[in-house]
C-alpha cells in the first residue's frame, strides 16, 4: 500500500469510493433478488430466534459481527470437508436458518444466490483438503477456510462495501498525519508500517476481526487460493501482522483520533444521499451536526443494551460455573452449599455492572463543536487537523524503588477485596470465582465506556473522586482483560451451548423442514 499525493483531496477520494461501493452493493442486491425467491417456512422460527438471542449473549462480540459468526457456526456444524454430498442445498439451508433466526428479512434471496453460496462452500472444501495435505493443522485450516467463507457469504447476504470505502479514506488520512517516526520502535517495523496502519484502521474504526481483515487484504492484494503455498504464506503473514505490537500501537493512535470518522461511518449507514451532500460543504456540515446529536442520543440506548447484554452474559456464565465447580466443591469439602458466598458470587457482578452504567454519560456539546471542526478540516481543509496526544517511543526510566511502590499500590485493591471476602467466610475457590467475575465485569464495563470515549475529541477533566475510583478499578480491568482474552479462545459456555443445544436443536429443525418439503412435493404430485 502507498500514500496518494499529499495534495490529493480526501473529499474527492471519499466521493469516488462511496460511488463505487454504492454501485457494488446495488449490484449484489439485484443479483440476490433475481430469479425464483426462497420461501422460508415458519416451522421452528420462534425457537430458532430465541436460541440465537441466548447464543449471542454467551458469545459477547460486537453486534456487527453477529451475522458473520452465525454463518461460521452454521458451516462448522453442517460442513463436512470429507463428504461432498453433504453440501447439497447448503446455501438454501443457510439462508432459511438465518432468516428464521432473524438475521435476514424474509423472501429476499433467490435460489440462484443459494446455489452460488453452495458453490463457494464446495470450493472451500477443496481448498481445505489441499491445506491439510500441506500439513496445515486442522484448527488453523478450519479457521482460514470457515472464517474466509463466512466473511464472503456475509458480504453477499448483507453487502456493505461503504465500510471498506471509508477505511480506505481514513487510512490515507492517518498515513499523512500520524507521526510515523515516533510510532516506530524498531528498524524492521518500517517495511510493515503501511500495512499495519491499514489493519489498525480496520480494528479501530470498523472493529473488524481477523477474518474480515484477511479477506479484505486478499482482495486488495489479489491473493487467491489457487496457489496453495502462496495462500499459506499470505495467511500466516496476515495473522502475524494483525497481532503485531506495531499494529497495536497504531490502533491506539488511530482510535484516539477517529471520532469524526465514526460519525461519518454512521452517516454512510443511515443515509443514501451522502455523495450528494459532500458536494455542498454547508449542507454536509449541517447533516454532520444532526448525526452527532443522533449519535449522542443513541449512545445511551446502546449503553443500556450493552449493560443488559453484559449482565446476561455474566449471569449465564456464573450459573454454569456455579453448578459445575462451586456447588460440587462445597458439597465435597463442607458437605453443604455455602449460600451466602454463592449468592454474592451470583448477584454481585451483575449488580456491579448495573452501577457502572450510572457513571457513563454522552460527550459534551463542546466536543460536538470540535468534531465539526475536525471533519471540516479533514474533508474541506488541508487535512492537517491536530491530533490528540500519541504515546510514542519515548520512555522514562523508572527507579526500582518507584516500581516497587507502583506494584504495592496496584495490589492494594486486591488486598482490600480479599480481606472483605475472608470476613464473609469465602473459601479459596469462592474467592477465585469472585475475583474472576468481578474482573470480567470491570473489563466489560470499561469496554462499554469506550462507546463514549470513541465519540470524544475533547478529553474530559478527571476529578479527585474519579481518580480514586480508577485507582481501585484499573487492576480489576487489567485482570478482566487477560481473562477475557483467554475466554475468547476457549469460550466454554459457547461450546456447551453449541454441543448441548444448537447441534441437536438445529439438526432436528433441519430434518423437519426437509421432511415437510418432501411431504409437500408428494402432495403436489398427487394433484
Amino acid at each position: 500500500m502507498s500514500s496518494t499525493d499529499n495534495h490529493y483531496s480526501l473529499l474527492q477520494l471519499l466521493r469516488q469510493q462511496l460511488e463505487s461501493a454504492k454501485a457494488h452493493d446495488e449490484q449484489i442486491r439485484a443479483q440476490n433478488a433475481a430469479g425464483q425467491r426462497i420461501q422460508v417456512p415458519g416451522t421452528g422460527k420462534a425457537i430458532t430466534a430465541a436460541y440465537e438471542q441466548l447464543r449471542n449473549a454467551a458469545e459477547y462480540t460486537e453486534e456487527h459481527l453477529l451475522l458473520q459468526r452465525a454463518i461460521k457456526r452454521f458451516f462448522k456444524r453442517n460442513f463436512s470437508f470429507f463428504s461432498k454430498h453433504s453440501l447439497k442445498n447448503i446455501g438454501e439451508e443457510l439462508i432459511v436458518e438465518l432468516t428464521q433466526a432473524g438475521y435476514l428479512g424474509g423472501s429476499q434471496f433467490s435460489l440462484e444466490t443459494a446455489a452460488h453460496i453452495t458453490g463457494m462452500a464446495t470450493e472451500s472444501g477443496y481448498v481445505y483438503a489441499q491445506l491439510r495435505k500441506a500439513h496445515i493443522s486442522r484448527d488453523e485450516a478450519t479457521d482460514w477456510i470457515l472464517g474466509g467463507l463466512s466473511v464472503d457469504v456475509e458480504s453477499i447476504l448483507n453487502p456493505h462495501a461503504t465500510h471498506r470505502a471509508l477505511a480506505a479514506v481514513a487510512y490515507q488520512h492517518f498515513l499523512r498525519v500520524l507521526p510515523k517516526d515516533s510510532l516506530l520502535q524498531h528498524e524492521d517495523e518500517t517495511a510493515a508500517y503501511e500495512i499495519c496502519l491499514y489493519i489498525a484502521v480496520h480494528q479501530a474504526l470498523l472493529k473488524s476481526d481477523l477474518a474480515i481483515v484477511r479477506q479484505d487484504l486478499m482482495l486488495m492484494y489479489q491473493q487467491t487460493n489457487q496457489d496453495i503455498p502462496a495462500f499459506i504464506e499470505f495467511n500466516q503473514k496476515v495473522t502475524q501482522l494483525f497481532t503485531a505490537h506495531l499494529t497495536a500501537r497504531l490502533k491506539r493512535a488511530v482510535s484516539k483520533n477517529s471520532a469524526a470518522f465514526r460519525i461519518l461511518k454512521s452517516m454512510t449507514d443511515d443515509r443514501t444521499d451522502l455523495q450528494e451532500l459532500l458536494q455542498d460543504r454547508s449542507a454536509f456540515l449541517e447533516a454532520f451536526n444532526r448525526q452527532v446529536v443522533k449519535e449522542y442520543r443513541q449512545v445511551n440506548a446502546r449503553l443500556n443494551k450493552g449493560i443488559i447484554k453484559s449482565i446476561i452474559f455474566i449471569f449465564i456464565t456464573k450459573v454454569i460455573i456455579g453448578i459445575g465447580i462451586e456447588v460440587p466443591y462445597d458439597l465435597l469439602t463442607v458437605g453443604s452449599i455455602a449460600l451466602i458466598p454463592l449468592g454474592i458470587n451470583l448477584l454481585f457482578p451483575p449488580l456491579y455492572m448495573a452501577t457502572l452504567r450510572l457513571g457513563l454519560k454522552p460527550p459534551t456539546n463542546a466536543n460536538a463543536a470540535v468534531l465539526r471542526e475536525n471533519i471540516d478540516q479533514i474533508l474541506f481543509g488541508d487535512d492537517s487537523s491536530p491530533l490528540l496526544a500519541i504515546r510514542g517511543t519515548a520512555t522514562h526510566r523508572v527507579s526500582t524503588a518507584r516500581k516497587l511502590i507502583y506494584s504495592l499500590l496496584f495490589l492494594v485493591p486486591f488486598a482490600v477485596t480479599v480481606y472483605v471476602l475472608v470476613l464473609l467466610h469465602f473459601n479459596i475457590v469462592q474467592m477465585v470465582i469472585f475475583f474472576a467475575f468481578l474482573s470480567t465485569a470491570s473489563f466489560l464495563g470499561f469496554r462499554l465506556s469506550s462507546m463514549v470515549r470513541e465519540l470524544e475529541l475533547v478529553s474530559p477533566n478527571n476529578r479527585f473522586l474519579s481518580t480514586i475510583r480508577d485507582f481501585f478499578y484499573l487492576p480489576f480491568i487489567l485482570v478482566g482483560q487477560w481473562l477475557s482474552s483467554k475466554y475468547a479462545r476457549i469460550n466454554a459456555v459457547a461450546h456447551i451451548l453449541d454441543i448441548a443445544i444448537e447441534l441437536p436443536l438445529k439438526t432436528v429443525l433441519r430434518l423437519t423442514r426437509q421432511w415437510t418439503r418432501f411431504l409437500n412435493e408428494k402432495h403436489d404430485e398427487i394433484y
